[in-house]
């Protein structure tokens, strides 16, 4: 250590103790960082007082805020857990001293056992009389024992469906407290946490890496069947085998369409994310095979005429859940095993039961094709806690199948009341579990007691050797607002919504008990106790009779002169809460307050969460708070001098396991502290801590392959950042750099967690997108690129495109194994489309993006009716270069037309544009023409010249891209093109990602035709 360990401790206790307990949650890298460092010296301590034979309770007596900020750094999120924190810090001490390691007289538990922490943060709480207290993952008596190393045997995660369909999600196998998964969804990059993760909307292929470095691949939507089945229990059937002939759940694109009988089916509300999905409820006996109207013609998929594997028998409890919302069996299930149409009985299945993560199998029995096995006759023990079963023949390990199943053998549980209603004022009407176990099986509460406001109740199931994690919870009503007919989540308050988002095709959807319908509930609008206006449901015949979907638009002109007007449920003879419309923004300000921030003018008055982003270091996760009643924003000591900050307010509760997002500035419930303390804090010199010295205004910008991750951020949100109070200069530097990098500037993109759109500005700004590769050097780098940056590793695979031309002169077989493996990424970004281009078909798409006539008729019409004609783009994931894509990326430009009229009016955009075509029409045919497809036609004045930015962008696209085709005549161009493209690139990035992907397979055909 370059610190004295005494001096540090002692400078560390006396400002934890001026600041005050730990918060929830972690701080900035550096302020983790001292921690650590206070850990390791704690630890350093530990050893000698052990070894002195002193107790070791004079240790954390001497610096006991030291001791309950170093546990408190186990709990966090993203943090390995107090085991593995304890277990690294003495690793690196007995390095440092190896006789601290040596047995020293008689041995003596060891210094690093965290229960032994635990209950001495617990003492130290008390003697700082302080209110913390360890949370249950860091009690170890909540925790089933596992081995040190929590990661030798990761089980891969699984797609499910989450509590009453309500969300889909990939569930993360793991320790709560040491499972941090990095995961791509289609190119974007986002930090999870077990148990799950919910996914933000439809994406083709989720890559997922956990924290010991594998990578398992997850296939969720197949753009050609469109449909997603699970089992009734939640778990997804693959539909690579017969679906089964039972009640299923299927979420799907279109109608679904049958052969051999009807499929009963009744919709339910969409999952969150999934606009313009369909939730279905559907009985498949006597169903052949069934396909949606919008999947391929031969898209069929089977259902099982003979058997398919699945749970058969048992029993789960309704008001017991796993931790990810799996059912809970007090009677286990038997296993029911595939058998396909005339298989004969003598291949038999091998079955394998085994916990979650482990590799020894806990019993072991086979079974012939279509038999009835009970898999738990010989399994050890009490039957409790989550198991998983591997089905495959024997010899063939590689084609198994996985089946989990969460067992409580023998709970039995009683609700007071088997669905709680919304009460009239908010939350649900209070409820209560009884709980019932057998001698063998203990649960940590015999009654457990629901709040108004809790919707679930976290309670442990232990055998006496291991205890497990489950949820309490009664079924419930809710309500959901959907806004753009993108479904936001379930909630059981009154929700709040702005009266702006009110056109823009909202609705809010109440689930109730079926028996409580029998009488039509009305919405109404009150205000100051007068109702204004009332709402009947959507006639929806298919749909769950308890789901009732209210359409909001009707509702925008009466609440436009009001400050604030309540929703309310006429139902049963009651009149329920179950939201509010405001006018205004929920705060005007936001100051600084003490120990944490003070919102201003605040105006709403139920639960709020504010989440803030540090201007200093917006690469890091951001802290997620709830607001006092009074409008203060409590923080931890490190936030305080964290520099300006950035405040999203929200009401309610976030999504649980929602990935955060980089706010809008532009949003008015989106509060901006510039005038914030910032103090530079003590770092180790890594790459994050000195590009937040240098937007601070200390220092220079870092270079090296290290600090491109944060070169990109930087690149990509400056314009923020600026407005913020970050250094003035620094997004123009963060481009240059990012240039003089080079390719090494590409592969560093994968590490930035950034989308394609956010890249595509940045890359065009630094002249990425016109840089000039001649060769793939190191394909192994390249391909984990396509998982997180695709459009970077695209131009990285650039020099390789022409062997996807099917032309004779570039055989594919001449290529190393490493450059083959790379060529099949680019199918599955660029989607159907992109391989046709590279052969030098004629583009399927080629008019769509292009603003004319129809735009013009399309701005005409009312913002709702706009909505309505793009709805059904990107419904379905697809590449980057497919028809619905395409659509999307005009719609977010046409979105902000306005903005880029300032660019597209001005006198150079049109002499730019005329350069471009005289360019391309010299020597470019193939290129012109698709540039001409572009033309918006004559324009209506000068008020109209925004529908030139489609073929701007395009133009440009294919400038850049002949310039890194070593095209000299365009690399100079590209140069006097670049300032106006940036400014057009950032605010349309996703039209100017599809058209430098479009620009590549263009340029790419062009010169494979001009070498043959």
């Amino acid at each position: 250590m370059l610190l004295d360990p005494a001096q540090l401790l002692d400078d560390c206790e006396r400002a934890w103790r001026e600041a005050g307990e730990p918060a929830a949650v972690g701080g900035p890298e550096s302020v983790v960082r001292r921690i650590r460092l206070v850990l390791e010296a704690l630890v350093a301590y530990a050893l000698l007082a052990d070894r002195s034979d002193l107790p070791q309770d004079t240790v954390f007596a001497r610096w006991p805020a030291c001791t309950v900020h170093a546990v408190a750094l186990g709990e966090q999120g993203d943090a390995p857990g107090l085991i593995q924190l304890l277990s690294e810090a003495q690793a690196r001490v007995v390095a440092a001293r190896p006789e601290l390691g040596r047995p020293h007289g008689v041995p003596s538990a060891s210094p690093t056992t965290d229960v032994r922490w635990i209950e001495a943060a617990k003492e130290a709480a008390r003697s700082l009389a302080w209110t913390w207290h360890p949370s249950a993952a860091a009690d170890p008596v909540h925790t089933p024992p596992r081995d040190l190393e929590p990661w030798a045997a990761t089980a891969p995660p699984e797609l499910r469906l989450g509590p009453g369909g309500g969300s889909v999600l990939l569930t993360l196998p793991g320790r709560r407290e040491a499972a941090t998964w990095q995961l791509a969804a289609d190119g974007e990059s986002f930090t999870a946490s077990t148990p799950h993760w919910v996914l933000p909307g439809p994406v083709r292929r989720i890559e997922a890496t956990d924290p010991a470095g594998t990578t398992h691949g997850s296939d969720v939507v197949d753009p050609h069947t469109a449909l997603l089945a699970f089992a009734a229990d939640g778990h997804r059937i693959p539909l690579d085998e017969p679906v089964p002939a039972a009640e299923i759940y299927l979420l799907h694109v279109g109608t679904l369409e049958t052969e051999g009988t009807r499929a009963a089916a009744v919709e339910l509300p969409t999952p969150y994310g999934w606009s313009g999905w369909t939730l279905s409820k559907a009985s498949l006996p006597g169903v052949t095979r069934f396909r949606t109207s919008q999947a391929a013609p031969d898209s069929w998929l089977d259902v099982a005429v003979g058997r398919s594997f699945g749970w058969e028998g048992g029993a789960t409890l309704p008001w017991l859940t796993g931790e990810d919302g799996a059912p809970v069996w007090h009677r286990p299930p038997a296993l029911r095993l595939r058998r396909r149409p005339g298989e004969p009985e003598t291949h038999h299945w091998q079955v394998e039961v085994r916990r979650p993560g482990h590799e020894e199998a806990l019993a072991c029995l086979t079974g012939a094709p279509g038999a009835l096995l009970d898999p738990w006759q010989n399994v050890p023990g009490s039957l409790l806690g989550p198991y998983e079963l591997l089905v495959h023949r024997p010899g063939r390990q590689q084609s198994r199948r996985r089946l989990t199943a969460f067992l409580a053998e023998g709970i039995e549980a009683t609700p007071s009341a088997e669905w709680r209603l919304l009460a009239p004022h908010g939350g649900l009407a209070p409820a209560r579990l009884d709980l019932r176990a057998s001698p063998r099986v203990t649960a940590s509460e015999s009654a457990v007691r629901l709040a108004p406001y809790e919707i679930a109740k976290g309670l442990v199931l232990s055998d006496g050797t291991s205890a497990y994690q489950v949820q309490a919870l009664v079924p419930h009503s809710e309500v959901r607002l959907e806004l753009d007919g993108r479904p936001l989540s379930w909630s059981v308050r009154p929700l709040d919504i702005d009266a702006a988002d009110l056109v823009r095709d909202s609705a809010l959807t109440v689930r109730l008990p079926e028996q409580a319908v029998a009488v039509t509930p009305e919405l109404a609008l009150v205000v100051e106790g007068a109702t204004l206006h009332t709402l009947r449901p959507e006639r929806r015949t298919r749909t769950r009779k308890g789901d009732l979907r209210y359409a909001l638009a009707a509702l925008a002109d009466t609440v436009r002169d009001c400050a604030k007007a309540e929703i309310r449920l006429l139902v049963a003879g009651q009149s329920v809460h179950v939201g509010t419309v405001r006018t205004q923004p929920i705060a005007e300000d936001v100051v600084p307050d003490g120990t944490g921030l003070l919102l201003r003018g605040l105006r709403h008055p139920g639960e709020l969460t504010a989440q803030l982003h540090t201007v200093l270091a917006p690469w890091q996760q951001p802290l997620t708070v709830p607001v006092d009643p009074s409008g203060h924003i409590p923080m931890p000591a490190a936030w305080r001098s964290a520099g300006p900050l950035v405040v999203t307010l929200r009401a309610g509760t976030p999504t649980v396991g929602a990935a955060p997002a980089w706010p809008r500035l532009r949003d008015r419930d989106t509060l901006v502290l510039r005038r914030s303390p910032w103090t530079s804090a003590v770092t180790d010199g890594t790459a994050a801590d000195r590009t937040t010295e240098y937007l601070g205004g200390r220092g220079t910008l870092p270079r090296g392959t290290d600090a491109i991750p944060y070169q990109w951020i930087v690149a990509a949100r400056g314009r923020d950042l600026q407005a913020c109070g970050a250094k003035e200069t620094a997004p123009a530097e963060c481009l240059h750099a990012l240039g003089d990098a080079g390719p090494d500037a590409l592969v560093g993109a994968a590490d930035s967690a950034l989308r394609s759109g956010e890249l595509a500005a940045a890359l065009v700004g630094s002249g990425l997108a016109a840089l000039c590769i001649r060769e793939v050097t190191d394909p192994a780098a390249v391909r984990p690129v396509w998982r997180r940056a695709p459009l970077c590793a695209l131009l990285l695979t650039a020099p390789l495109l022409p062997y996807l031309s099917e032309d004779p002169a570039y055989e594919i077989d001449e290529l190393y194994p490493e450059e083959v493996e790379l060529l099949n990424e680019v199918g599955q970004f660029l989607g159907d489309a992109g391989p046709a281009l590279l052969a030098g078909h004629q583009d399927p798409s080629r008019t769509v993006g292009r603003f004319d006539a129809h735009a013009r008729a399309l701005d005409e019409l009312p913002e709702m009716q706009q909505q309505a004609v793009w709805r059904t783009a990107r419904v379905v994931p697809r590449g980057l270069l497919d028809t619905d894509t395409r659509a999307e990326a005009a719609w977010q430009t046409f979105r902000d037309r306005r903005t880029l009229q300032y660019f597209a009016v001005r006198e150079e955009c049109g002499d730019w544009l005329y350069a471009v075509t005289l360019f391309l029409d010299d020597g470019h045919p193939r290129l012109a023409r698709a540039f001409r497809d572009r033309e918006p036609g004559p324009l209506h004045g000068s008020g109209e010249s925004w529908m030139r930015v489609p073929q701007f962008s395009l133009g440009c696209a294919l400038i850049a891209r002949l310039a890194a085709a070593g095209d000299a005549r365009a690399a100079k161009l590209e140069r006097g093109l670049r300032p106006l493209w940036t400014s057009v690139a950032a605010h349309a990035p996703d039209l100017t990602a599809v058209d430098l992907a479009l620009a590549e397979c263009l340029v790419t055909a062009e010169a494979v035709q001009a070498t043959g």
